[in-house]
């Protein structure tokens, strides 16, 4: 179950500790790194959501583990409060409200860029030069291969998707030869 606007208040907060000291980048990608370790693992969601397992036992697992994966102090401490406050669940949708307070912050916008096949360096080039232009900000790209586009590309700007793949051209030319548009 989304809780985004609780999850918003914890990114915003954590962003206040780091904007300070001017690490919003990196607190985002620590928080995305130990948000995809926490729903990777089946193991750790386990222990720390499990009510059978001591609060303080909890508080030692995720400590050793934030130090293993270098997590800055003030994402730590955040994991820390979830954590005490049965709020783990939350931790992927704070991770991705921070990634936007961050993005806000620092004038950029995430793109997830699918493609039949792994652009080339010089190709990546020109697609983000054109994504900055169209959206007038630095973009972070994101890149996906998924050979069922064939060809073309789809790039997802927030929740706005541009479809400019071969398999969408196909579909449509379909409907549209038989008639369902």
């Amino acid at each position: 179950m989304k809780q985004t606007s609780l999850a918003a208040r914890y990114a915003r907060a954590l962003a206040e500790v780091v904007r300070e000291k001017n690490a919003l980048e990196s607190t985002a990608t620590e928080l995305e790194v130990f948000s995809r370790l926490y729903l990777g693992s089946k193991e750790l969601r386990d222990f720390l959501l499990n009510p059978a397992h001591a609060l303080s036992r909890k508080k030692k697992g995720l400590a050793a583990l934030a130090q293993r994966t270098r997590i800055s102090s003030p994402a730590s401490k955040l994991l820390e409060i979830l954590l005490a406050k049965g709020r783990m669940d939350l931790l992927p949708e704070v991770a991705e409200q921070f990634r936007r307070i961050e993005e806000i912050a620092l004038g950029r916008v995430s793109v997830e860029l699918i493609t039949a096949r792994a652009l080339d360096p010089a190709q990546e080039e020109k697609v983000v030069a054109s994504l900055e232009e169209f959206t007038g900000r630095k973009v972070r790209l994101t890149r996906k291969v998924d050979p069922a586009v064939l060809g073309g590309a789809r790039a997802r700007i927030g929740s706005v998707v541009y479809d400019g793949t071969v398999a969408t051209r196909l579909e449509k030319l379909k409907l549209h030869l038989i008639g369902e548009r």
